[in-house]
């Protein structure tokens, strides 16, 4: 039988808590809709960062936060943190060549490749650049894995592949990914080595979406936090299809799929391919404002309300882009408009709770769709010292799809709020399960992995795939959102949408939320974790 809300948390053994006095506000479905149908309107034109679109939307969720009782938790007593935001648009001018011995080739951005600037140069360009197959591109002294070796690569183009070895679970963790098979780590890395540029091979199931989400990236603007000075980056940071980056490999007489088979032996050096390319961009950089939103629902607790826990959300989307047909309008009704109605919804039900012994901040990050931007300068510059953020929820995209017996767990052991959620849960009548794609890395592709880099234990809730009814066609039209939908125009609020799973997910997380609030022990890593030190 499902218990309500506050009766769960008051059974629970929590020295601490106390009983709360009246039920939370329900978890409204209407109230979902409603926020969602204003953040994913076509008046937002997409919710891209440094728009005036930007600041209604920033607006909006502060007064909804107001609302539900929040008190601002911002710069100097406002409800909004400044974020700096630097936006570069790059252009290709002169396209893709490669040259070898045997011939050469041309590449037309973007069906073959994209191209977007690393830094904020006026220009960049590969002239004559010799080509180089560096494998997984992974240095990880702790798992006796070094794809480099002691070969220089500075000055020249690294090939990479798109994720980390997955043959050995005593190695990388087997499927699941870790950072290291992350494209942004090979960037990272790339410009670490000094190289000129870095290439990343696109395959629909390393990536975990198809091409045309790369593409959806070229030619706009895209935002990056200041650079640091002395912080070391790329003139050109690329992808390239599976077929090109296989024509480059034949092109200098070598097999991709048997770079790829040898790159798995681990420890094997780099490749020179005996390709050079040229490639120009030309980069527009200008100075953005942009900024998190931040409400606190203040904790009752003498002592412990000095603690928060953390709610965050991104806001953001991408904007206006390339048109699908008529419309160039990239809503993001699921991500993130149906996330930041959910995190809104729990900032209601929350309130409604008398006794809260640690305080709660809701956070509505900036920027998340261009690296983890707005979350990354919260982790920096925190409006809650760090030692005293206890834990992090994160919501990215609700189940829209319908009723569930299961949700899955992004980071599914990595610390105790595992176990947390698969008691709630249980108590339920529902189940937790562990992320069923591993081997995309997506603890590494929102906003709660910036919270994990600084120690602070993070959970994630993904819409699970157990569907009460109609099984089939839901899980088939659920599949269909990353090939047909996922960061396109038609991401968008439909008719056809049951946000009857959404509101079940959503009491579960409030409830896993209210215990972590309530409980006097902090949630901890799991021994051994790779964020367990960083606590």
């Amino acid at each position: 039988m499902k218990l309500p809300i506050v009766a769960a948390v008051a059974c629970a053994t929590l020295a601490h808590a106390q009983t709360p006095t009246s039920p939370p506000s329900p978890i409204s479905k209407d109230q979902l809709l409603a926020n969602v149908r204003f953040l994913a309107d076509d008046l937002l034109e997409g919710r891209g960062p440094g728009t005036r679109a930007d600041q209604l939307a920033r607006l909006y969720i502060a007064t909804q936060l107001q609302a539900a009782g929040c008190k601002p938790g911002g710069a100097e007593g406002s409800w909004m943190q400044p974020v700096p935001i630097l936006g570069i648009t790059s252009t290709v001018g002169e396209t893709l060549v490669a040259k070898s011995a045997s011939g050469s080739a041309m590449f037309q951005a973007p069906n073959d490749f994209t191209a977007v600037a690393g830094n904020p140069d006026a220009a960049a360009a590969w002239a004559d650049a010799e080509l180089v197959f560096v494998g997984f591109g992974i240095t990880a002294p702790e798992q006796n894995w070094d794809d480099f070796g002691s070969t220089d690569v500075k000055g020249k183009v690294l090939l990479v592949m798109n994720d980390d070895p997955a043959d050995d679970p005593a190695r990388f963790a087997g499927k699941t990914r870790l950072y290291y098979g992350r494209w942004s780590y090979k960037y990272e890395e790339a410009a670490r080595r000094g190289a000129l540029g870095a290439i990343v091979i696109h395959t629909t199931p390393s990536a975990g979406y198809p091409f045309q989400v790369i593409q959806a990236n070229h030619g706009r603007e895209n935002f990056w936090l200041p650079f640091a000075k002395g912080t070391p980056t790329l003139g050109i940071r690329s992808w390239v299809t599976e077929d090109v980056a296989k024509n480059l490999c034949a092109l200098g007489g070598h097999e991709l799929d048997e770079l790829r088979e040898r790159a798995k032996k681990g420890n094997q050096p780099p490749v020179p391919l005996g390709v050079k390319l040229s490639l120009t961009i030309a980069n527009t950089v200008r100075e953005l404002p942009s900024g998190n939103v931040v409400g606190v629902l203040p904790g009752t607790d003498p002592v412990l309300a000095a603690e928060h826990v953390v709610v965050s959300a991104h806001w953001d989307h991408l904007g206006i882009g390339k048109p699908r047909g008529d419309d160039a309008i990239y809503n993001g009704a699921v991500d993130n408009a149906s996330g930041c109605a959910g995190m809104l919804a729990l900032a209601r039900a929350c309130a409604a709770v008398p006794q809260r012994a640690r305080s709660i901040t809701f956070l509505a990050v900036t920027a998340e769709e261009s690296g983890l931007l707005g979350s990354q300068f919260f982790a920096a510059n925190p409006t809650v010292a760090k030692d005293k953020m206890v834990a992090n929820f994160n919501v990215d995209g609700l189940n829209v799809w319908g009723k569930t017996h299961d949700i899955e767990f992004i980071g599914h052991g990595k610390n105790s709020l595992t176990a947390l959620a698969e008691f709630v849960a249980k108590s339920r009548g529902r189940r937790i399960e562990p992320d069923s794609n591993p081997d995309l890395g997506l603890f590494y592709r929102s906003d709660h992995f910036n919270f994990a880099r600084i120690g602070v234990p993070a959970a994630y809730f993904k819409a699970g795939k157990d569907f009460l009814d109609k099984p089939e066609d839901r899980r088939r039209m659920k599949n269909s959102y990353t090939t047909v939908q996922y960061h396109q125009p038609n991401d968008e609020l439909a008719a056809w949408w049951n946000l009857d799973g959404a509101v079940d997910d959503l009491e579960v997380l409030l409830e896993c939320m209210l215990r972590t609030v309530n409980d006097p022990a902090r949630p901890r890593w799991t021994p051994g974790d790779e964020f367990e030190k960083a606590r």
